[in-house]
């Protein structure tokens, strides 16, 4: 019994020892039923529509195993007794070696306070009280606590990757081969060999031609070039037949003879070659890259694009040659990194709100032997939950009653056992909704995931770091596009380089549809980890979630690593596994509970008061 309760029945208990002594504990109890009974056969207490019976999620009709109590209710007491033994409740309070149940710490303090509050002065929250059935005044309690709410957060320490982005310009090398060569023009003029005419005969060549050296190049007219060698030709020269040759050789012919007419000397040059000329043999174009070996020998160095920076125009003249190439420069750029040691950790370790959970290695461990960057977990209290609650509550005098000497007070909400019984209804509910026919699952989530740098400003993470949002802002926002999404996410996360997914995951995090499955590492270098991802499983409800998160640990099935977890559902024969009364549905209960009582219940509560107020009336001394 809580310390208010015990006040409660002291306060109340001299005032109502003479009327207690006129009526048996059996008179009371058979009167009680009596009540109770009126109360099952009031037709005005229970849904007569559709309608008022959908408004209780997961309502199957009134034909239960429970209702057999109706007719009989002493047999559930001998039903209770034959089940102690095996009733977890039961078997926790007698077997001692058991492990007890655990409660809130914050909980218990604020309870303590608001009874000591009490015991120093009880009269202040009782002197209202009127057992006798008259109307009482209304005393406002202490603050109560409202529900903590947690998330989890991170930091890394070791090896910092800086970037740095450098360049390099490639110039187009261009070498040209250039030899002497010598023109001449040779004739025929008949079957001698030695016959050319004004020219050298062309059989003069024949060792040079076969060597290599000198080799045709083009027919040219017999009569019409006799010009450089002083000559001019006949009228009769075309109808003669005579041919002639253009040779290139790489040196002076040697066995030239003198023609048959002429020697075959040309006048410009006194010799028997017409003209003498370097000619490009061989063009050689190579790119000079010694501006970028530095960058391209540095392992701490990764090139990533070229790009060609002069083109025009493509023909350029080189030595004398024209060199056509499509590119004549490029430049280069190269993401170069420096090493140094970094840690981003001292804001959550001076947090006294958060504590440390943990510590995980985020190298690639087939490249790095050690662990070059390690992330540091830390729990933290969820912005906005916790503290003293809003709710208002008060102990009036004609809400606490008295009964063979023990108090209690009327409580004018639906009990907790009623909420543990209408989730259990919904989720089961729920469960037909989610049901995937092609893979016989239920409550699968969807994998997603956000990055952060490792060392970096940028995170697009945040999550519940910003507080919590109601389901009915955050739905709005998803449905509402891009833009409404940019408005409700953490606000920084609009001004770096995050994704609308994962603003998104943002939002459907801080309405508490998301369990953060972990970290892992999504780039690195060197085996050095560069930046980090985030998974999280996303559900369809905060329902979901909590059935998958406290489900899990029933079953002993635990979560995947991150980097591959796939936010499978929960096999049928799973989910009928699952014990859903040692769930704790705390997080949900206001979505829908409020919804979810019958009409009635105020006037129920107001008819068992009034019943308890005729119950001293009629037995106080000089009562009916």
């Amino acid at each position: 019994m809580s310390l208010r309760r015990v006040l409660l029945a002291f306060a109340a208990f001299a005032a109502a020892a003479p009327a207690l002594a006129q009526e048996t504990t059996a008179d009371a109890r058979a009167e009680g039923k009596a009540m109770a009974e009126a109360f099952r056969q009031d037709g005005t207490l229970i849904p007569d529509s559709d309608g008022q019976a959908l408004e209780v999620p997961g309502y199957q009709g009134t034909t239960l195993p429970q209702s057999s109590y109706f007719d009989d209710p002493d047999r559930m007491v001998s039903d209770a007794s034959s089940q102690t033994g095996s009733h977890e409740g039961y078997r926790t309070i007698i077997e001692g070696d058991r492990v007890r149940p655990k409660f809130d710490a914050a909980e218990i303090k604020a309870d303590i306070a608001r009874g000591r509050a009490i015991e120093e002065d009880p009269q202040a929250y009782l002197e209202g009280e009127d057992i006798s059935g008259g109307q009482g005044s209304c005393v406002p309690l202490p603050p109560g606590e409202k529900p903590q709410g947690w998330y989890e957060t991170s930091c890394n320490v070791g090896s910092k990757l800086t970037e740095h982005v450098r360049s390099c310009t490639i110039p187009l090398s261009v070498s040209v081969e250039k030899r002497e060569t010598y023109t001449y023009w040779a004739g025929r003029m008949s079957t001698m060999p030695t016959d050319g005419g004004v020219y050298p005969a062309r059989a003069a060549f024949d060792d040079e031609v076969a060597n290599g050296i000198c080799q045709e190049t083009r027919a040219i007219d017999y009569c019409s070039n006799f010009g450089p060698f002083g000559f001019t030709a006949a009228t009769s020269c075309p109808s003669l037949g005579h041919t002639a040759y253009e040779l290139k050789c790489s040196g002076p012919a040697q066995g030239i003879t003198p023609g048959y007419y002429h020697p075959g000397i040309v006048i410009a040059t006194g010799e028997y070659w017409l003209s003498k000329d370097a000619e490009a043999t061989n063009v050689r174009a190579t790119r000079n890259e010694a501006a970028c070996a530095a960058f391209a020998g540095d392992r701490m160095c990764v090139q990533q694009e070229e790009v060609c920076t002069s083109s025009d125009p493509v023909t350029r003249i080189v030595d004398g040659v024209a060199v056509t190439q499509p590119c004549w420069a490029w430049n280069r750029t190269y993401l170069c990194h420096t090493l140094s040691a970094g840690n981003d950790c001292p804001s959550l370790e001076a947090n006294p709100q958060c504590t440390f959970v943990r510590e995980e290695c985020l190298d690639d461990d087939e490249a790095s032997p050690g662990c070059e960057v390690r992330e540091r977990i830390y729990r933290c209290p969820t912005p906005g939950s916790g503290g003293a609650s809003d709710e208002q509550q008060y102990i009036c005098g004609n809400d606490v009653y008295c009964l063979n000497g023990e108090c209690e007070t009327i409580e004018r909400e639906a009990s907790t056992e009623l909420k543990d019984a209408l989730v259990a209804l919904h989720a089961i509910g729920q469960a037909g909704e989610e049901f995937n026919p092609d893979e016989l699952t239920v409550f699968s989530g969807e994998r997603e995931t956000c990055h952060k740098p490792v060392f970096g400003l940028i995170n697009c993470c945040a999550g519940k770091v910003s507080g919590l949002l109601t389901v009915g802002a955050g739905a709005a926002a998803l449905a509402g596009g891009p833009a409404a999404i940019a408005a409700l996410a953490t606000p920084f996360l609009t001004l770096f380089a995050c994704s609308t997914q994962e603003k998104m995951l943002d939002i459907k995090d801080r309405m508490g549809f998301c369990y953060r499955v972990g970290t892992y590492c999504s780039s690195s270098f060197l085996g050095i980890c560069k930046t980090r991802r985030t998974a999280y499983c996303c559900f369809e409800s905060k329902l979901s979630r909590i059935l998958q998160e406290q489900g899990r640990i029933q079953l002993g099935k635990p979560w995947g690593k991150p980097k591959n977890e796939q936010c499978r559902g929960f096999s049928i024969h799973e989910f009928a596994s699952l014990d859903l009364s040692k769930m704790d549905f705390t997080e949900v209960y206001a979505e829908f509970i409020d919804a979810a009582k019958l009409p009635d219940e105020v006037q129920t509560m107001s008819d068992i008061q009034k019943k308890i107020e005729e119950y001293y009336a009629r037995s106080a001394p000089g009562g009916g």
